[in-house]
């Protein structure tokens, strides 16, 4: 696969204070073989699009965005002509995606979606040969509505699935429609494998007639259900009676879906994991935000240990992972308070909760350094993590002071973990509750075991900006963390 990289990627998110602090196109690129692209800024930003005729082309606007470079057009062979970059006015960066004299596309299958608030892809359906190419002439741009506060578009193309076949090889999910977008994962025993086709729906009659598989492949049973998500999510499970073999999934070049062995699985055992011994200093690592070296007392209410649900004698380790870090601040909020200060100190205070409850607190960086999104995954699959809490803060533009509250997300298995700890936190502090959503944050989808990502509060926002620049309020909030922490685990 051939990706057009057009400007150099680095990992950033800053936020829209004005003209001069506007928020930089860091990358884009366009893949030809997908019709997709993909848009990363420094900030957060709300792409607005139209579809234009006479020539076709779609527009795409990243209002609050400068391009910091001359303009550039990147020419293409089929029926994409070219990507175009340039800056539209002092506050807009502009990419066209012009299509050759006589294609079109249809603009209800144009797909946007949000993976975090700088990081966007646009899948464009097939180009088609117009019937009339004079018949748009006349036609204004059509207007794509792309909600800010969502993570995932919902226009997205729906595919259905139609069954599941034994082939000699294996197994064939067959579907129609969309080219299907999966996620597959095997357990850490070996003996199940989930296979997750976003945005599909089952064919009718399918979930009450499972397929049968007389034991091939050394498959027991294979199982396929609707999950109750939104966007639509189908998911196949294999269930193996023995735990040898690697499965593999692949999208074949017809749209089916091939499940096939990828080769002989290295047994594991169950075992209790020795791992690093925990930081236990945490004031001593990092300062707070406000430069003292030791973080306030937390409120007496939380502190109590009758007020902290007990945890089982099994030992349970849990990720602490405090957002962005080094040269990216994260979120830059009234006053300048940085998002990376805000979360480590918070995070800091979780971990040192947890240790004392006897659970074991393992954080993803303890000090103001870089780390990239796989590196954090790759921690709590190697500790083989209990649980994956990712912690960070919001941001929107200055300009809306009002915009304050909770925001906390999961991807699958992290609902029940998400809505404890979201729960805990508006008890606990009183914040505004902005709801539990479902994201498709890196850390989210990658991590195996129950995960959910915060958000603490904005920064930009008038009432949440005061709280956490308060280190007192940063205690209740990691307290209010914690506890949530706490009473996941009692009830496993």
């Amino acid at each position: 696969m051939k990706f057009h990289w057009l400007l150099p990627s680095f990992l950033g998110v800053f936020l829209l204070t004005g003209a001069a602090e506007a928020a930089r196109l860091q990358s884009w690129r366009f893949d030809a073989s997908e019709n997709r692209l993909y848009i990363t800024t420094d900030g957060g930003v709300q792409p607005k699009a139209q579809l234009i005729f006479n020539p076709t082309r779609l527009v795409i606007d990243l209002p609050g965005t400068s391009l910091g470079r001359q303009s550039l057009n990147q020419p293409f062979s089929g029926a994409i002509e070219s990507v175009r970059l340039g800056q539209f006015d002092n506050d807009t960066t502009r990419i066209v995606v012009e299509l050759k004299d006589g294609f079109t596309i249809d603009p209800a299958q144009i797909k946007f979606r949000g993976i975090s608030p700088s990081e966007w892809t646009v899948d464009l359906p097939t180009p088609t040969r117009a019937e009339n190419p004079n018949s748009s002439s006349q036609l204004g741009g059509e207007r794509l509505s792309v909600d800010p506060s969502a993570t995932a578009s919902n226009t997205t193309e729906t595919t259905v699935v139609q069954n599941v076949q034994v082939t000699a090889d294996g197994f064939l999910v067959r579907t129609l429609g969309g080219r299907p977008q999966i996620n597959f994962q095997q357990s850490r025993a070996g003996d199940i494998a989930t296979l997750d086709i976003e945005g599909a729906t089952l064919a009718p009659g399918l979930n009450s007639q499972q397929p049968q598989t007389n034991g091939k492949h050394g498959v027991e049973r294979i199982e396929v259900r609707q999950l109750p998500t939104e966007p639509p999510v189908t998911r196949v499970t294999l269930r193996m009676n023995s735990s040898n073999t690697q499965w593999g999934a692949s999208v074949t070049s017809l749209g089916s879906i091939a499940l096939l062995p990828a080769g002989t699985r290295t047994p594991t055992t169950p075992r209790r994991l020795t791992v690093e011994p925990p930081v236990r200093s945490y004031p001593s690592m990092q300062p707070p935000v406000d430069g003292t070296r030791n973080p306030q007392p937390l409120p007496r209410n939380m502190t109590g240990s009758t007020d902290l649900p007990p945890v089982s004698n099994r030992r349970s380790v849990v990720v602490i992972d405090p957002g962005h870090g080094g040269r990216d601040p994260g979120a830059v909020g009234i006053g300048g308070i940085q998002e990376k200060d805000i979360v480590l100190d918070i995070s800091f205070q979780v971990a040192r909760i947890l240790e004392q409850q006897g659970v074991q607190a393992v954080m993803s960086r303890t000090d103001d350094s870089e780390i990239d999104l796989q590196p954090r995954v790759s921690l709590a699959e190697r500790l083989n993590a209990t649980l994956f809490v990712s912690i960070h803060a919001n941001a929107i533009s200055m300009s809306r002071p009002d915009v304050n509250g909770i925001e906390t997300y999961y991807f699958d298995n992290g609902l029940d973990l998400a809505r404890t700890i979201h729960a805990s936190i508006l008890e606990g502090t009183g914040a505004d509750d902005r709801r539990v959503r479902q994201g498709r944050f890196y850390v989210l989808r990658k991590t195996t075991m129950p995960s959910v990502l915060l958000e603490v509060g904005f920064v930009t926002g008038a009432e949440d900006a005061a709280k956490l620049s308060d280190p007192a309020y940063r205690s209740q909030m990691a307290a209010s963390i914690a506890r949530g922490i706490l009473l996941y685990l009692q009830q496993r």
